[in-house]
């Protein structure tokens, strides 16, 4: 059936699965949530994004690039900045960049102002797909080790790994060796009214310590170690509003065979059945599970348990090297199924 087109009538339904009404500015249930004064925040914003501008410009120095000519290369390593915008009674602040370069350190030295962190609503980073060995790592440390909280941040946006990049994004600490080791439980529990959640890898167990109360849409990327991700949501108690679950399965599909697997490195079908049957999934509306290894019989069993869930599979695996299919160096047949032509 085509969807057809429902006469304007001067007010726009609310967003799916979320209820408002508009409020006055002298409505006392939002006198905690009234527009915190910007002028420092907007001042230290700034000041970084000069700060950083300055460093492109000696770096495209460096390389003898010509900024004047609109034809000359637009190297993506050369566009590190921070993007200010104001956004529902606070401040979008997002960073692109590299994670190991200056201007991401001094982004965090700024946040780490409290009167910085005060006014900001919405917090993004990402980059391009830049990084050494394979891995791209987000290290929040500094930040964390501060005494900052984000008391207005309603979403934190981390990207995750696309299906092209060369190189895997993930949150480690700083002084490990590819360990998120609670640094995202450190991170949102800085945040108690954060409502959206965009991470590249699973949180450890300590995520599920932190009263999350009012998040909403949790994203999980995929990485090498869900660190039992589904396991441990099965059995927590800190998400009560979660609605919409977005969760990638390992990496180690698409990196290592089978037979040389560790024990449960990729998530086992009964994970996914103490989720389905878990407290934890009664105010969830919608779940997408991405790369999966669970068949068919699987997923209708899971929808059987959930009937009312909007359950969605994606197959949208890590690319790999035609050039590399011969060697059998990694498992490479998921990515040409080819047509079975049948149904």
């Amino acid at each position: 059936m085509r969807n057809v087109k429902q006469p304007i009538t001067g007010r726009r339904p609310p967003p799916s699965g979320q209820r408002y009404h508009r409020a006055h500015h002298t409505d006392v249930r939002y006198a905690h949530m009234t527009a915190p004064p910007f002028g420092h925040a907007q001042q230290q914003l700034l000041a970084l994004q000069q700060r950083i501008h300055a460093f492109t410009l000696d770096s495209a120095a460096e390389h003898e690039l010509d900024i004047e000519d609109p034809a000359s290369p637009l190297w993506e390593a050369l566009q590190e900045r921070v993007t200010v915008a104001p956004l529902y009674g606070g401040l979008h602040v997002a960073f692109f960049g590299n994670p190991w370069e200056e201007p991401f350190a001094w982004t965090l030295a700024c946040l780490s102002d409290q009167g910085v962190a005060d006014a900001i609503m919405s917090l993004s980073f990402t980059g391009p797909d830049e990084g050494a060995n394979g891995t791209r790592e987000w290290e929040f440390t500094a930040l964390l080790d501060s005494d900052v909280r984000f008391p207005r941040l309603r979403s934190l946006s981390i990207s995750p790994t696309e299906p092209a990049d060369h190189n895997m994004s993930l949150v480690q600490r700083a002084g490990t060796i590819m360990e998120e080791d609670g640094e995202i439980a450190r991170f949102v529990s800085r945040a108690p009214y954060l409502s959206e959640l965009v991470v590249p890898n699973a949180p450890d167990a300590a995520f599920f310590e932190v009263p999350l109360p009012h998040l909403h849409s949790l994203r999980i990327g995929g990485g090498s170690d869900t660190q039992r991700f589904i396991d441990n949501l099965a059995g927590s108690r800190n998400l009560p509003a979660l609605g919409l679950l977005d969760f990638t399965e390992s990496t180690e599909l698409q990196f290592v065979w089978a037979d040389a697997r560790e024990t449960d490195a990729v998530t086992p079908f009964a994970a996914y059945e103490r989720l389905f049957a878990s407290d934890a999934f009664d105010a969830l509306h919608t779940f997408r599970l991405r790369n999966s290894a669970l068949d068919v019989a699987q997923l209708q069993t899971l929808q059987a348990v959930r009937p009312g869930l909007s359950f969605m599979v994606i197959q949208a695996a890590t690319g790999g090297y035609v050039s590399h299919f011969a060697k059998d160096v990694f498992p490479w047949r998921h990515l040409v199924p080819g047509d079975p032509g049948t149904r």
